[in-house]
């Protein structure tokens, strides 16, 4: 068995074709593993779990298990599962991971060493960005308007507003330097996300160049996820969202509004119009 070399951390942000990265990876461990790459983690949900955990450690927090113990911590688990695959390289990606604290990600980068970590951001324009984020929040039991979130992106204010926490995942100025801390920046990577409509094939071609891989030797065969909604169906959920989100649970609110009205209503509907950033806010 080899010794695992070199770790690439995927980051996201969110709306940056992370979901359909990680569906393909996932659909694609067994052919991946042939290839000398491991996926830690049994599926995606163990994966994303394990990599929250790491950020939810406080800064006195042993980054590993001790010596000899059996990890229980998701986050060992997945590094030890890692290590012991025999695989020289490793992928991981959470989205979550665009907002860790640098002490978080100093427990990553000593979790896996003496292995190179590399760092893989993926940017897309923000024309297309702060609509799609929008949704994702109306997804989410939040209902601001759509000009309330245009204005909040525009003027955010604290880092944790509106319009700071979309900052907080979405500029590179602020998520790369508390990467910078801890990984050399020849190991900081950043693929662009072809523009909406593209081959979805382009994006993952443009993430396997980062990581060593044939893009042709992976099948992209995996369900759509996240699709957009026309101007329209999105106010209807924001409306929905704003009458109900507080008086439902979160699981009730996640059955009934985020997977019924907005996945299998209001997405299989045909869509009333195409929403986009006005070009007055083009200019910041």
């Amino acid at each position: 068995m080899g010794e695992l070399q070199r770790v690439y951390v995927h980051i996201g942000p969110p709306k940056s074709g992370t979901t359909f990265l990680q569906n393909v990876l996932f659909a694609n461990k067994d052919a991946l593993a042939a290839a000398d790459v491991v996926l830690p983690a049994q599926d995606w949900p163990a994966h994303r779990r394990a990599c929250v955990r790491l950020m939810q450690r406080s800064a006195e927090t042993p980054p590993t298990a001790a010596a000899g113990d059996a990890p229980r911590d998701p986050w060992d688990r997945l590094v030890a599962q890692a290590r012991r695959s025999g695989a020289q390289t490793a992928v991981l990606t959470a989205e979550q991971l665009s907002v860790a604290e640098p002490h978080a990600i100093g427990a990553l980068v000593e979790s896996f060493a003496p292995a190179q970590i590399h760092v893989v951001y993926s940017a897309r324009d923000l024309a297309s960005v702060v609509p799609a984020d929008w949704q994702t929040r109306l997804r989410n039991r939040k209902a601001p308007t759509w000009r309330e979130f245009c204005d909040a992106v525009r003027d955010p204010g604290g880092p944790h507003s509106l319009g700071g926490a979309f900052w907080q995942h979405q500029d590179p100025g602020l998520v790369l330097p508390r990467w910078l801390q801890h990984v050399p920046p020849q190991r900081v990577h950043v693929v662009t996300v072809p523009r909406s409509g593209s081959d979805p094939g382009l994006l993952w071609g443009r993430f396997c160049a980062v990581v060593g891989l044939d893009p042709a030797q992976y099948s992209l065969d995996v369900p759509r996820s996240n699709a957009s909604l026309g101007g329209v169906e999105a106010e209807v959920l924001r409306r929905l969202t704003a009458r109900v989100a507080d008086r439902l649970s979160v699981p009730v609110y996640t059955d009934l509004v985020k997977i019924f009205v907005a996945r299998e209503v209001l997405e299989r509907r045909e869509q009333s119009f195409r929403l986009v950033l006005p070009e007055a806010e083009h200019a910041w």
